[in-house]
């Protein structure tokens, strides 16, 4: 999933997800956009701490998430590409 926030068009050619969110500073990789002030000192990967925070959201907040965004499907617990979300279900989302 890592590999993926990093670089998502190598993972999947022609996904809507866009890359370059993030950048390699200091030998680890940092949010290329504006950050909040508790990320000051922070000196790991952020990409691992938004891995770790996707796999901790529970059903009701993934639910909460796609609703702001606007998606429904996630509120079954299935991703618009199909695939379970966190906590999810595995089975496919009917198209």
């Amino acid at each position: 999933m890592e590999r993926w926030i990093i670089d998502p068009q190598a993972i999947s050619p022609g996904t809507s997800m866009p890359s370059g969110l993030f950048k390699r500073e200091n030998n680890r990789w940092t949010f290329s956009g504006p950050t909040p002030s508790s990320f000051v000192g922070y000196d790991k990967d952020h990409t691992k701490l938004l891995v770790e925070y996707i796999f901790q959201l529970t059903p009701e907040e993934q639910r909460r998430v796609s609703a702001s965004m606007g998606r429904t499907r996630a509120a079954n617990g299935v991703g618009s590409s199909g695939i379970a979300a966190a906590g999810g279900s595995a089975q496919r989302a009917p198209d």
